[in-house]
């Protein structure tokens, strides 16, 4: 029976994960919404904030014609009480424009969520991010984005055409984000996972 308790558990706290970004990619809001605790945190590529005004952020720029998909792999959970760690790799797919020339960015990441069961409901308490590696796309073949390489070389190698793309969108780059070209801030990142896990 506690067993059965156990895999019930992971299977809900993976079912939240993969609903929120279903949500936010679908413009479902109210769904994605109901996915987040109302004192959580999302810190991802192009804002920190708390959940529901990630909701909030995320519907405007939906309004505003800005799509984002995100390709999710299974999700691994690991469990200790009414608190549980789920990461999920995805390939996260931006549109937008570069000098009027139509491209896609792809953004290869592990998703790290902190969910926690409160009154019997498990929701996210914090959403943020582990970085690997990009890439850059003309959606329509033989076009070229021109890019200033100065500007390029400037970014983070694990997240620099993600960068461009946000910078050119009018959002401003994190530079303190998780990701393997500065091993130690993927160290502290997961560090602190397990330290909240174990709390």
């Amino acid at each position: 029976m506690e067993a059965t308790l156990f895999q019930s558990d992971k299977l809900e706290v993976a079912e939240v994960v993969q609903t929120e970004r279903a949500a936010r990619d679908q413009g479902q809001w109210a769904r994605m919404a109901a996915c987040y605790h109302p004192d959580s945190v999302v810190s991802i590529s192009w804002i920190e904030t708390s959940g529901p005004d990630f909701v909030a952020a995320s519907e405007k720029a939906f309004a505003a014609g800005v799509r984002h998909l995100h390709q999710m792999a299974p999700t691994l959970v690991t469990l200790n009480g009414d608190r549980a760690l789920a990461e999920s790799g995805a390939a996260i797919l931006l549109g937008g424009r570069i000098g009027g020339v139509e491209v896609i960015v792809t953004s290869h990441a592990r998703m790290h969520a902190r969910v926690e069961r409160r009154g019997g409901v498990w929701r996210i308490a914090r959403l943020g991010a582990v970085y690997f590696e990009d890439g850059m796309a003309a959606r329509v073949p033989g076009e070229t984005p021109v890019l200033d390489a100065a500007r390029l070389a400037g970014y983070r190698p694990s997240l620099r055409f993600l960068s461009y793309l946000l910078e050119e969108s009018g959002k401003t780059p994190r530079a303190d984000l998780a990701a393997i070209d500065r091993p130690e801030t993927v160290e502290t990142f997961l560090t602190a996972e397990q330290a909240w896990l174990a709390g």
